[in-house]
């Protein structure tokens, strides 16, 4: 007898569910402002978080190569080391 009870829940709360009341809320132009500057505040840590993962090891690379070779000093030639005439 149980099992012939549970349909009739089953959809009196499946209807309840799908039925929602209005909230009766004002939302404002202050609101949406709040909303986009969230939304740009998420996209822009995001973006930044995938920079920051991708240019520390480029710097670090770039750190080595310039290590390994140095620039090359420029020699005076004799022309320009030449003695008082």
């Amino acid at each position: 007898m149980r099992l012939n009870r549970q349909p009739p829940i089953l959809l009196a709360a499946m209807l309840l569910i799908a039925l929602p009341a209005p909230a009766l809320a004002y939302g404002g132009p202050g609101l949406g402002l709040g909303i986009i500057s969230a939304v740009f505040g998420v996209l822009g840590a995001i973006l930044l978080g995938f920079i920051a993962i991708l240019w520390y090891p480029f710097k670090r690379l770039i750190r080595r190569l310039r290590r390994a070779a140095p620039a090359p000093r420029a020699q005076p030639d004799d022309s320009e080391t030449d003695p008082d005439p």
